[in-house]
């Protein structure tokens, strides 16, 4: 699917104001759909002329919280504040608490379950050779690979 709707009607002028933001939603709807094997949409909705997104399937919280139209949402706040790789910290402070889930299980107490191997197996698929699409240099979009290899996915067994 990965198809954007808009809540209201909207004016062309909008529209063609945020077609970089709607362009970097739609590419990373669309790696999220296939990288996960899921079939996602997004309704956007514009509050003084910038989008926000959420998901058209009809999730409640708390599962609505992390949400791929949540991360949409942040990284194009991201875009719009990019000015060094501070901000990279807190992408990846964001994937850190993902990873905290996992790595409850990194305990010799601690048997590996069927949940975890779950949990494992959806992190790789989303985080393996990941970066946000569209508004990132080649060279921060392969730091950012390195790097959650480095802090994340070589330490799930």
């Amino acid at each position: 699917m990965n198809i954007i709707l808009f809540d209201k009607e909207v004016s062309q002028e909008t529209i063609d104001k945020n077609a970089e933001n709607l362009s970097i939603a739609q590419l990373n709807l669309s790696d999220f759909n296939e990288r996960m094997g899921k079939n996602y949409d997004l309704i956007c909705r514009f509050t003084n002329e910038n989008p926000r997104f959420f998901l058209k399937q009809e999730l409640r919280y708390p599962e609505n919280t992390n949400t791929i139209a949540s991360q949409i949402n942040w990284l194009l706040m991201w875009k719009r504040e990019i000015n060094d790789r501070v901000y990279f910290n807190i992408f990846f402070n964001d994937i850190a608490r993902e990873f905290e889930e996992i790595n409850k299980y990194n305990s010799p107490y601690i048997q590996k379950d069927i949940v975890y191997y779950k949990m494992a197996e959806d992190f790789r698929k989303k985080y393996t050779d990941y970066a946000p699409l569209g508004f990132l240099s080649e060279d921060d979009e392969k730091y950012i690979k390195e790097e959650i290899n480095k802090k994340f996915l070589q330490h799930i067994n």
